[in-house]
């Protein structure tokens, strides 16, 4: 049974980057309250609107932008686009509450911007019409809205999807993630980028329903929160291609060293040929790996779109946001993407960028350490892996972890020899 709205004094006007909303910022969840709003989330609100403003400004003026916040609860998302962006785009929030329709008109006529507001199910509008711009700002399941969103958005469109507080997602219950997302996962050091790799791969095995391919724009993890944007072409031959980057993965449960399979013809693999470079399975009793997935294996970071987006936020931040957290963030997943090594030369060292293939995963430095008296730091072990030759850099998924190409033997090889250095 919904929650009933008895009077606005049980909510609270709320200001985020001048936009003013009815809204309960107390409430636990969507399900308590039909007006629920997350202050921390403030931070994930901002980063669609920087990718928003991005792709307006790669499109131009002269292209049309319909935007829609499909789950829009008090509007301010869909309000603050339009707040920025103006005429540049065509802006539809919906909120399938037909409680909270009163107060969503209310802050929409509060802020002066025309927008529209609709109230139905999430798939029926999404199947009305096509849209440049979609936003799915979900609480937990959402998978749900898939087949809705990838048949009808347009040709180069953009989805931005939010998951939060989605159990599928950080590996406590296989069972539901494969029922969600057509992947069995568990709960590993690096359940963030598995759970949103999980869902990369259910979004493709949808898009290609459509004869469509999705390329993966950025992707960041913040507290509980999972944020990935994809861009969506047409095309069966691009599709696909597309569908090679879904993969088993095999994992050790002892050291948590991992392995994409390689690429199939459609035919079953035989787990035991594919190796992992840890000797676990012989020291160790009884079956020490899992295939885990399947899961996309490709790229998650789209450099270029990346480095656009930082360089745009710095030009927009003096007079739009104001947001140390996002800033930093988009530093870090900018070295993240790029994960470079050194040049190995007599001249002086440079660093030098390789956006083959980014290395897949990373490391926890405080979970895989050798038997040492003191660990390295972390910004120490990046650069020696870049200067023995592998690509490493730190990342925004876990602040004690690394993402690098090197196998864990050398990454245990290092932190021993500092161990030594330290004791002699």
């Amino acid at each position: 049974m919904e929650p009933e709205i008895k009077s606005s004094s049980q909510f609270e006007e709320y200001n985020e980057y001048g936009i003013t909303v009815f809204a309960d910022t107390k409430a636990s969840c969507p399900r308590k309250s039909p007006l629920y709003l997350s202050k921390e989330l403030s931070f994930v609100r901002n980063l669609v609107c920087n990718i928003l403003n991005l792709i307006v400004q790669t499109r131009g003026s002269e292209c049309s932008n319909k935007c829609i916040d499909v789950l829009g609860g008090t509007g301010i998302s869909g309000i603050l686009w339009k707040r920025i962006l103006g005429n540049n785009v065509e802006v539809k929030i919906n909120n399938p509450n037909e409680q909270a329709i009163d107060f969503l008109l209310r802050n929409v006529e509060n802020n002066s911007v025309d927008v529209e507001v609709t109230i139905k199910d999430p798939c029926i509008v999404l199947h009305e019409r096509g849209y440049n711009f979609i936003y799915l700002n979900c609480t937990n399941d959402a998978a749900n809205y898939f087949d809705a969103a990838l048949r009808h958005i347009s040709r180069n469109g953009v989805l931005v999807i939010t998951a939060k507080d989605d159990c599928a997602l950080h590996g406590n219950n296989p069972d539901v993630a494969f029922r969600r997302y057509s992947g069995r996962i568990t709960r590993v050091q690096y359940y963030q980028e598995l759970g949103i790799r999980l869902v990369i791969a259910a979004l493709a095995r949808t898009a290609a329903k459509f004869n469509k391919a999705i390329s993966v724009l950025c992707c960041v993890s913040y507290i509980n929160t999972f944020t990935i944007a994809v861009i969506v072409q047409k095309g069966p031959l691009l599709a696909n291609k597309m569908l090679e980057n879904i993969r088993l993965l095999k994992h050790c449960m002892v050291c948590e060293n991992r392995r994409f399979f390689p690429r199939h013809d459609g035919f079953t693999q035989d787990p035991n040929e594919v190796k992992l470079d840890c000797s676990c399975a012989n020291k160790a009793p009884g079956k020490t790996n899992l295939e885990l997935g399947p899961v996309w294996s490709g790229p998650i970071f789209d450099v270029s779109f990346v480095e656009r987006l930082q360089a745009n936020f710095k030009l927009c931040e003096q007079n739009i946001f104001s947001n140390y957290e996002l800033s930093t963030t988009f530093d870090l997943i900018l070295e993240e993407a790029r994960c470079p090594t050194i040049e190995s030369s007599d001249e002086p060292k440079r660093t030098k960028y390789d956006f083959s293939d980014q290395p897949p995963f990373y490391f926890n430095i405080h979970k895989h350490h050798p038997q040492i008296n003191q660990l390295m730091k972390l910004n120490k072990v990046v650069e020696r892996l870049r200067k023995m030759g592998y690509r490493a850099s730190k990342t925004h998924f876990d602040k004690l972890a690394i993402r690098t190409d090197a196998p864990l033997s050398s990454l245990f090889e290092i932190m021993s020899s500092f161990d030594c250095n330290n004791l002699q």
